[in-house]
């Protein structure tokens, strides 16, 4: 079960905590710093909105910059995100690429 070496493809964000901080500083900040943190909240708030999930982008952005459609290019697509992380299973390549298909068909 464990025999094969693969590498697993974690992605952390922060940008939950982030945005928790900025509206904790909010609610006490005195009256000249809230309009810097109101600007920096709906930052934060239409990045988390538009984001999505940082294995997803990595790979969306892997495959624009290679030009690669995954749609229409499915191989293609498993290929490049292989290619770009060495060690990356052909099964964990293909359920990124399938994910990243999915989410252009939403």
């Amino acid at each position: 079960m464990f025999s094969k070496k693969e590498t697993h493809l974690i992605a952390l964000s922060d940008l939950g905590d982030a945005r928790d901080a900025v509206h904790q500083a909010l609610s006490d900040a005195p009256a000249d710093e809230l309009p810097g943190l109101r600007r920096a909240a709906r930052i934060l708030d239409d990045l988390s909105e538009r984001a999505g999930e940082p294995r997803l982008r990595w790979a969306r952005g892997i495959l624009e910059r290679e030009g690669i459609d995954p749609v229409s290019h499915e191989v293609s697509a498993i290929r490049a995100l292989r290619l770009e992380l060495p060690g990356l299973s052909l099964t964990a390549a293909t359920e990124l690429a399938r994910e990243v298909k999915a989410a252009q068909g939403r």
